[in-house]
Parts: structure tokens; sequence; C-alpha cells
């Protein structure tokens, strides 16, 4: 359930400039760094505590044990003798750890601390790649044979009867529910049972070719009499009506083999969905990237790197990371009607304007604009903050916001910029206080290192619920382009100190004024009701903290009954739903702890604003699992007048070579 965070100190390089007025030399910065990290291949050795502090708690008991006084530990530790401990870890030979890697490479075995069901978890997964192949590929015998048990029976992958549900021009949904199978139901017996079962299922595709099978495991159930997987089904290609997508949600029993992997034994249907774009085989959207940003320079040189190409050759120092958050801006900088692009980029690497031609390709701006900013940008908003009638600047540096002025013609002048009160992640504006002029909301996630108050490593504490967080920023607009902080004196400094990834302005109670939702990472969210330019923390008392994984948050009245309703981006954690349901997890806990945690695996959620306030309807809504869910969006996308949903999710896409 965990996931990398961008950890670090608070900048202090001297005032920020655009690129076009600073030495290209520092492109050159980080020639030769690499080499310094690889005098060491092999074994790696360093000091540690007595073995005897290091074992792992097979039995998983030490979740019961008292606490330990890790203040009182470290004193001990300087005056007990030292030893060196090896641990084999993947991709190595022979290496060693200082104690705390030492004990999570242990854990690298599930088994190592009690986790049989992720044990099991790691063997079927084996097997579901393959049957994921079968689905995909010619049907290969000898791969049938080792996948599935001489006992085996199922009903089918695909109910005899769907009710369409959804209807327009373009679209069709179909939905069919299964389960509770009895003897009537089971169509398909033993290997070539499941094989005709397969290939009745690819016959819903063009010539039985899917483009796309995959395959989520996130429940276990492993019982003397039952051991089964829980996942969900998804596959893509073409059809006779058009573009096919099938989701589905499967229930899988294993016979368990003791010198070999399990072997599927049953296989039932839970829940089954056909989403069909009947415009042929052609997509509902095409990929214009090439084509729009084709003729420029920086799509080809800058955009198609990856980041491990860059950290070769720009110092991490200048703000580049693997793991980044850039957004970006749209607004028409230049008075011609046609929305320009506005991108953030990694330290070292210049911020990019692009300008719309007529024709709907884009030019590069960024040099002539005055906005090619060199340092880390997260975030811009591009918004009339002067009431002039052109579209400003702002950006988010990691610890500073700067606002520029637009003289009309997409050339841009700095005009004010102030340092922020934790790492800055993302900008949203409104006017507040309703004086007519446009105020700035900054969301700050890692604290400044003057006020850190961290755990081990520096890492959010506790996870599920961490108050140790940045603190976020109101600037309000002065006129003139004086902005200043307004956030403790309108009360907005009331539970600060989260991570926040985004906010979100909408007059949720039909007062006339802005409210404000804050999406926070690890815990609890915000929702800041404005009362004449005031606000009061109500997320708890309207139960709209949604305590998870926080990422963003967006309005739009989903029902028409004149309410605005809540969208909220999380993480649907597959690992975290197989483990917070296990009777293990957190044993010496209550139970409302443990569904604290079930809920921050849970994923997205949808709240409903009703008469009696807000509603959960994420579940029977479905829209749930938005897998690594980052950004999202209502929009119409169909044209129908109800407002659809669009989520931006993932992580890492490359290849997974096996170097860590």
């Amino acid at each position: 359930m965990s996931k990398p965070r961008r950890q670090r100190t608070q900048n202090t390089q001297p005032k920020a400039v655009p690129s076009s007025t600073r030495s290209r030399s520092i492109w050159l910065a980080g020639i030769g760094l690499v080499a310094l990290a690889l005098v060491s291949y092999g074994v790696w050795e360093f000091t540690t505590l007595p073995s005897s502090e290091l074992n792992p708690d097979p039995a998983g008991v030490g979740q019961n044990a008292a606490p330990t006084d890790t203040n009182a530990a470290s004193q001990s530790a300087e005056s007990k003798e030292t030893t060196r401990v090896s641990v084999r870890a993947p991709g190595s030979e022979q290496e060693s750890f200082i104690a705390p890697l030492a004990d999570a490479y242990r854990r690298i075995d599930p088994t190592a601390d009690g986790w049989q069901t992720e044990a099991f978890h790691e063997a079927t997964n084996t097997q579901l790649h393959h049957l994921a192949d079968l689905f995909k590929d010619e049907i290969d015998d000898t791969l049938l044979e080792q996948l599935v048990d001489q006992d085996f029976k199922g009903s089918g992958f695909q109910p005899e009867n769907l009710d369409e549900v959804f209807s327009d021009a373009t679209i069709e949904v179909k939905r069919g529910i299964a389960g509770d199978q009895d003897s009537a139901d089971i169509r398909h017996h033993g290997p070539d049972g499941l094989k005709a079962a397969i290939e009745s299922f690819r016959q819903l595709y063009t010539d039985g070719k899917i483009a796309r099978v995959k395959l989520k495991p996130f429940r276990i159930l492993l019982e003397d009499d039952v051991v089964s997987t829980t996942l969900y089904f998804q596959s893509v290609g073409s059809s006779e009506s058009g573009t096919l997508q099938v989701n589905a949600r499967w229930t899988l029993e294993w016979s368990l083999n003791e010198n070999d992997l399990p072997k599927l034994r049953e296989t039932e249907l839970d829940f089954y969905e056909t989403v069909c774009h009947r415009n042929g085989p052609e997509l509902m959207f095409s990929d214009c990237t090439a084509s729009v940003l084709g003729n420029v320079a920086a799509y080809q040189q800058q955009f198609l790197r990856s980041t491990d190409e860059w950290r070769s050759k720009v110092s991490r120092d200048l703000g580049l990371d693997v793991v980044a958050n850039h957004g970006l801006a749209l607004g028409d900088v230049n008075g011609d009607d046609l929305e320009d692009i506005y991108l953030c980029q990694q330290g070292g690497l210049p911020n990019r304007l692009l300008l719309q031609n007529s024709d709907g390709t884009l030019r590069d701006a960024s040099v002539e604009s005055g906005t090619d900013w060199l340092d880390y940008c997260a975030s811009a908003l591009l918004v009339d903050f002067d009431n002039d009638g052109d579209r400003d600047l702002a950006v988010a540096q990691e610890w500073r916001i700067l606002l520029m002025s637009n003289d009309g013609t997409g050339r841009f002048q700095l005009e004010f910029g102030i340092s922020s009160k934790a790492q800055s992640f993302s900008l949203t504006s409104a006017d507040y206080d309703l004086d007519g002029d446009l105020d700035i909301y900054v969301c700050g996630y890692n604290p400044t290192t003057s006020s850190q108050r961290s755990g081990a490593m520096g890492e959010p504490m506790p996870y599920h619920d961490a108050n140790n967080g940045g603190r976020n920023l109101l600037l309000r607009n002065d006129g003139n382009w004086l902005f200043r902080d307004a956030t403790a004196d309108v009360g907005l400094d009331e539970n600060n100190t989260r991570f926040s990834f985004a906010a979100a302005w909408e007059d949720y109670d039909n007062d006339g004024d802005s409210d404000l939702y804050v999406a926070n990472d690890y815990g609890r969210n915000n929702l800041y009701r404005n009362d004449k330019g005031q606000f009061t923390d109500v997320a708890a008392d309207l139960d709209v903290e949604d305590m998870s994984a926080g990422m963003s948050a967006n309005w739009a009245d989903v029902n028409r009954d004149g309410r605005m309703d809540l969208y909220i981006s999380n993480m649907f954690s597959a690992a975290g739903n197989r483990i917070t349901y296990q009777r293990q997890f957190k044993t010496s806990e209550n139970e409302e702890l443990r569904e604290q945690f079930q809920r921050h695996a849970r994923g997205n959620t949808l709240f409903l604003n009703t008469e009696d306030g807000f509603q959960d309807v994420s579940e029977q809504a479905g829209v749930t699992m938005g897998r690594w869910a980052w950004g999202s969006r209502f929009a119409d996308l169909n044209g129908d007048g109800w407002e659809d949903l669009i989520v931006a999710n993932g992580f890492i896409s490359t290849a997974d070579s096996g170097d860590l």
C-alpha cells in the first residue's frame, strides 16, 4: 500500500530566474557524477546492531509485543558490541545492510512474517499470467495442463442473459450478474472444459483476437476446505459492433499441490459488463500527440526522453527526481481565441509555453514569453489576476510561488513572489471574499526543514492518518499585484498539517460563496465551509473526510438535482485489499482502525450531495476501482447532458527488467 514519495530538503538556492537569462552551463553540472556511486559491487558491509536484534518474527507474534522505547534502544546500542549481517537480496549475490534494511529484505518473503496469503498470491499470480496468455494467444495444451486441475468445473466467462443499461449513438453498456452456481449451471469440466470456455469468450472479438487482457487479484481466502482468489478481469479488442471492453469479477478456487503450483479447480462469474464503442474498429479517442507536437523541437529533445536519461545528464541538485509531480495549465495567452498550454517540468529542464496555431498544431514560445523557468515546478495557473482581460501566470516551484503579468500578447513579466510554507504541489484559484479579484490556494506536501515533524526516515506518520505534513497557504489578492498570506486570518489554518495534493473550490451549500475541498495523501481530507470569507472545516461533521490517499478532487452535479456532488481520486490497492481483510491484520487494534486501513485501500470515492447531507455512493456507482489514480475530471464526453468521469492513473509504465 505504500508508495514512493518526493522527500527533498527545503531549497535554499538564490532567487530563481528564467533559463533565457542564466547560463546554459547548468546542463553540464551533473556530468561525471554517475560514476562516483559505482565503486562497490558484490559485498557491501555496514556496521549494524547485534544479530540477535535483527531476527525476523516468522510467526507474526511481534504485533502484540510491548512497544520498544526507541530512545532507550538508541542509547544502549552505543555500548553494545557490533557485528556484520549479510542478507541475500534480489538481483545480488551477496550484500549486507544496516538493520532496518536487513529486516525489510527479509520481509520480501511473505512467509517470513506469517503472511501465507501473500505467499499463495505469488504462487497463483504465476498461474494467472498463464491464464491471461490463454485468452490472448493461441491456446497451448501443455500450458493448459499445467494450469488446470483434472477435476476443474465452471459455468463459463459470460452469462447467458445481459440487460442493456445504457445506449446512445456511440456507446452501449450491458450487464449480467451470475454467482452461486448450482449443478445445472456447470457446463465445462476438466482442462478441455476450460479451453472451450475461453474459446467461447474469444468469439466476442473479431477473429477471436483480444488486444489486451488484465487480471487483478484483490481478495484471497485460505480456509481448510476453500482456497480461492477473487479478481477483476478486463479485456479490450475489436468486435463486429465496434471496440469492445469486458469488465468482470471472478472467484477462482484452487487445488493445492505439495511440490507444484496451485491448479485451477473452479471458476465462478460474480459480475459481468460489456462496453461497446459503436464507431467500427476505431477507438473512441485518437492519440494526436505526434501530429500536434511533431514540429516542436522540445517534443523530441525533452518530452520523449525518460527521467532515467535525464538523471544521467542533469544533477539531482537542480531538482530532478524520479518521483515527480508536474502539472499543466490551459488558457488563451495571446488573445487569438485558441487555448494554449503551459507545461511544468523537472528541475534543470525548462518549463514550456506552447501556443496553438490555427490548424491545431503547437509552437514553442517558452523563451520569447519569459516563462521558461528551470527550477522544479509542480503546478501552474493561467487566470486573470489583474482584471485586464488577459490570462496571467502563476507558477508553483518547490518552495516559492511566482506570479507573472501578461501584456496581452503572451509575454510575461514577474510581478510577485513569495516563499511557501511547504513543498508546493498544486494551485487553485477563486474569489473567496467576493471582492472582484481572484485569490490563490496553495497545496503544500512536505513541510519545511525548520517545521518538519516526521517519523522514521521522514515518512508521514501514521501512514493512514498522517498529520505531520506541510502547511497550505491562502494568498489574498489585494490588487496591484499585492498578495497577502491570509491563511490564519480566515480560519484555513485548522487541520492544516496534512500532505495535500490538490484542492477544488465549489459552492456546495448554495449560499453564494466558494467553499473549498482539500484532497490529502495519507489520510483525512478537509471541507472548508465559507461563511462570508471565514472558513470552518466541516469534513468530519458531513462525513466526507474520505480517509485514503487523496490525489485530486472534482465537483459536478452528477444527478442534476441542483446540488454539487464530489469525486475524489485515491489509490485502489489490490495488495491492500488482500491484506487488510485478513484475520491476522493488526489483531491488537480495534475494528475501527482496521476499517480505516480497508477504506484507505478501497479506491476512489463519489459523495452525492443530498437534502440529508453527503452520501457515499461509490460502490453503487461502480467508481472505486480507478487503479493508482491521480487526476480526475467530470466532462460530458458524449454530449447527452450528463457528466461522465475521466480518471488519469498509473505510475511506472516501463518494462520490469528485474534490475533493482
